[in-house]
Parts: structure tokens; C-alpha cells; sequence
């Protein structure tokens, strides 16, 4: 994809040309909610000596978000410089359409798949050191040029990384200006995009499946015996070799192995990670969602209704005599999107998981309504309040997620998950009916896409 040849959005007013924007870059400071360029001398016609000239508002952000829109809005799966495609399709992080939802149901679909066909999963979760601070820019714009970013844009690009400094500011005395090599500018509308382009190509050489979610990694191969492991290995170290063709660094103490199996006697091996061997754990987070070796979500729901009990402990010390409007709003702000965060890829199937979260929603409907009288039911609370179960809400969440991936309001390849129904034989056949996958375990048929086909 060639953006030289794309429309110019700085020919409307009150923009400058990208080159003229390139040219006088080291001239750009910020005053105020305006980004201004003092111009020392007369660069183009329309620029007197001393001039300064307002080319963006809102804190400086317009003109980047107009090149993010209209020269860079890509949302393609693979990087063929010459399609108008250039992300992978494994990278769900800052992109339209797609989430953590999209990626844990993906993820969490695989794991239960492989464990309903007797297989098991290893999986490498990995840690990029000081991800955003690393990326050289040289080593960027040459990716940029490849992905067909050249020309002027280019040149703006290049002025919008470099000749960037930094300093330490200690009780009023400042370190001498230091200029960056790298790293992309954090805060901005283009930096997690700039990185997402420039670690596109970690896929490329890879043989077992990668998630990526910003600079989230999670390499993961199916396992059937001992020698199936070798790929996983191989992997990791090809890795190895991209981050040192990048310049980039991933941490190996942070880094972890999960085996997802529930044999009792799964195929094992020691992985050895930029000279370190890798630690195995039973759990860990990913995405924010607990992932335990057995995918089950009682590890999760300990936590999260840990940290929701904490949190509205704290409310009702501190708001204890505040309006009831006052206490629903915060509660919903601040408590509910603990225990309902990605819930459309996790909601659990066994009764006593579902009661641990309801318990903290009729905790928080006592002290909402001030009613601590334990003759009073708390479900005529909840009516009261007009709040839905948890468990309705979660069902409500995997359907609205799964009518998305059906009219294309969720971006993925979601033909691999969902298989259409071709058979005809009734009147309620429609191109919306989709074969249930079968299985016997409940890892499987209690995942998102079997359960809510069914539903």
C-alpha cells in the first residue's frame, strides 16, 4: 500500500503541508491547549518572519489523528507491502473492532479445543523489557518505507520521532538535554500503532500459534507426546534472533511457561529462553483474565471478587452517609467492571463460582439501599434497583459479543470458529445457524463459541 498517493489532509485550512511540516519540526513547542511553530524566518509564501501559526487543538492532538485516520486507517491481516493489509491478524491490540474479548475468546477457544481432542497446550508467556522505550527509530522508518509509508509522509514521520531529548528534573535543577534513539512517544495517537508496525513481522518465521496484544506476547503449539515439544523450543529461539535483528529485549525472568492439560501425566520439558531456563506456573494472568492450567475460573473469581470486596469496602467507609444515587454510581463505576471485565470469554459454569460474584453484587445492594435488616429480602432489592443478575448480564455479554462477530461489527477470521449450517430442511434454516461443536468435557462445552451457538 502505497499512502504517498493518498489524499493530503492538510490541505484543508488551518493546516500546514507535511513538508513544510517536516522542515521546521525543531521549531514545534506547545502553548497552552494549542501546538505552536515559531518560525524564525520565512519558510514558505504563506509564513511572515515571527509568525506563529496554529495548526493543531486539544492539546496538539488533531494533526495526528488526522494521519492516523485518513493516511494510516489500517486494519488489514498480514503485511504484504503491496495490499492494502498490513497488520497481522494476531495483533488485537489498539485496533478497531477487536479487544481483549476478541483475543481471550481465541485463545481460550484453542485451549478447550485441544484439551476436548486429548492433547495439551504449552504455552510461553512472554515480557518485552521497556517495550515502547527500545524501538529504535532508524530500525522503524525503514519498516515504515517497506510498508509503503514514504515521501513526505515519511519524512514527517521521521520528524516526528527524532530530534526528540529528554531530561531529569530534581526539586527545581534539570540534567542536561539527552537526545532519544529510540522508543516511540507515549500519550500520542500514533506511538501504539508505530509499535504495533514495527513488531508485525515476530510472527513471520514462527511455527506455533502467537497472540499479540500490544506488547503482550503468548506463543503457544498443541502437544500429543514429549517430541512435540521441540517446536515450542525452536520458536523461542528464532525469537531470539528477532530481537536481535530489532534491537528490541524481552525479560526472561518475567517470562513464564503454563501447561494447559488435564492428563495426568502430560508431556513435560525444561524451556530455555535468552539463556534462561523459563519457570512453569499453574496460573497466571494474561490480559488482565487469570489463566489457570486446567482452565478453570475459580483461581479467577477469587480474585477478582478479592479485589471488588476491597474496593467496595472502602466505599462504604467513605460513603456511608451520601445519597443513594451517589453510592449506585459509584459502585458502578468503580466495583461492577471488576467482576464483569471480559466475562464474555470466562463465564463460569459452576453454581458455586456464579454465587461467589452474586455475593458481592447483594453486598453492594444492602449498602446502595442502606438496608441492612437480614429479614429483608435481597433480591427485592435488586428489583428495586432494577439491577440484573450477574449471570443474566454475562449472558447478555456473550450474545451482543457473538451477534458482533456475526455482522461484522467484531473484526477476526471468525469462519474457523463458526461453522455455517448449510442444510435446509426447515423454515427457521438461516445463513445465522451454525453447527454446535461437540464435546465431552466441560472445558469445551461450556466455552464461549459451543455454549452460546446453542443459546
Amino acid at each position: 500500500m502505497d499512502f504517498t498517493t493518498a489524499k493530503d489532509p492538510c490541505k484543508t485550512e488551518g493546516f500546514l503541508r507535511l513538508e513544510e511540516v517536516a522542515r521546521i519540526r525543531s521549531h514545534i513547542k506547545f502553548l497552552e491547549d494549542h501546538m505552536i511553530i515559531k518560525v524564525e524566518k520565512s519558510k514558505t509564501d504563506r509564513l511572515r518572519q515571527g509568525d506563529e501559526v496554529v495548526i493543531a487543538s486539544s492539546g496538539g492532538s488533531a494533526f495526528p489523528v488526522s494521519i492516523h485516520q485518513q493516511y494510516l486507517g489500517i486494519s488489514g491481516l498480514n503485511i504484504d507491502p503491496h495490499s492494502d493489509e498490513v497488520l497481522t491478524d494476531f495483533q488485537h491490540g489498539f485496533r478497531a473492532k477487536r479487544s481483549t474479548v476478541t483475543q481471550l475468546t481465541c485463545t481460550i477457544h484453542d485451549i478447550a479445543s485441544a484439551i476436548q481432542s486429548n492433547k495439551t497446550i504449552h504455552a510461553a508467556i512472554l515480557d518485552f523489557s521497556k517495550a515502547f522505550d527500545k524501538v529504535p527509530h532508524r530500525r522503524l522508518l525503514k519498516k515504515l518505507d517497506y510498508y509503503g509509508i514514504r515521501g513526505p509522509l515519511l519524512n514527517w514521520f521521521e520528524s516526528f520521532l527524532t530530534q526528540r531529548t529528554q531530561s531529569v528534573v530534581i526539586e527545581g535543577a534539570s540534567s542536561a538535554p539527552v537526545v532519544t534513539t529510540s522508543g516511540v512517544p507515549q500519550g500520542t495517537v500514533l506511538g501504539p500503532l508505530l509499535f504495533s508496525m514495527y513488531i508485525n513481522d515476530l510472527p513471520d518465521t514462527l511455527k506455533s500459534t502467537v497472540r499479540l496484544f500490544a506488547d503482550d506476547a503468548l506463543l503457544y503449539g498443541t502437544n500429543c507426546c514429549d517430541g512435540d515439544t521441540a517446536d515450542l523450543q525452536e520458536d523461542l529461539y528464532r525469537l531470539e534472533d528477532w530481537q536481535q535483528t530489532w534491537k528490541m529485549e524481552f525479560n526472561p525472568s518475567k517470562c513464564k511457561i503454563m501447561c494447559f492439560t488435564t492428563k495426568r501425566d502430560p508431556p513435560k520439558r525444561q524451556y530455555v529462553f535468552c539463556g534462561q531456563i523459563l519457570e512453569e506456573v499453574e496460573s497466571h494472568p494474561y490480559l488482565g483474565v487469570m489463566l489457570d492450567n486446567k482452565v478453570r475460573w475459580s483461581p479467577l473469581i477469587e480474585t477478582i471478587t478479592s479485589r471488588a470486596n476491597k474496593v467496595l469496602g472502602l466505599i462504604k467507609r467513605n460513603l456511608w452517609n451520601c445519597p443513594k444515587s451517589v453510592k449506585e454510581t459509584v459502585y458502578m463505576t468503580l466495583v461492577r467492571p471488576k467482576i464483569q471485565y471480559a466475562c464474555s470469554a470466562w463465564d463460569p459454569h459452576y453454581q458455586k463460582d456464579g454465587a461467589a460474584l452474586e455475593r458481592v453484587q447483594r453486598k453492594a445492594a444492602r449498602f446502595v439501599t442502606g438496608n441492612y435488616d437480614r429479614t429483608t429480602s435481597v433480591t427485592e432489592m435488586l428489583q428495586d434497583l432494577q439491577w440484573d443478575t450477574l449471570e443474566t448480564m454475562r449472558r447478555h455479554a456473550r450474545l451482543s459479543t457473538m451477534y458482533k462477530m456475526c455482522h461484522g461489527l467484531l473484526d477476526g477470521d471468525w469462519g474457523d470458529y463458526l461453522i455455517t449450517n448449510k442444510e435446509r430442511r426447515t423454515r427457521g434454516s438461516h445463513d445465522f445457524k451454525f453447527i454446535v461443536p461437540k464435546g465431552h468435557k466441560d472445558i469445551f462445552r461450556f466455552s464461549f463459541f459451543t455454549r452460546t451457538i446453542t443459546e
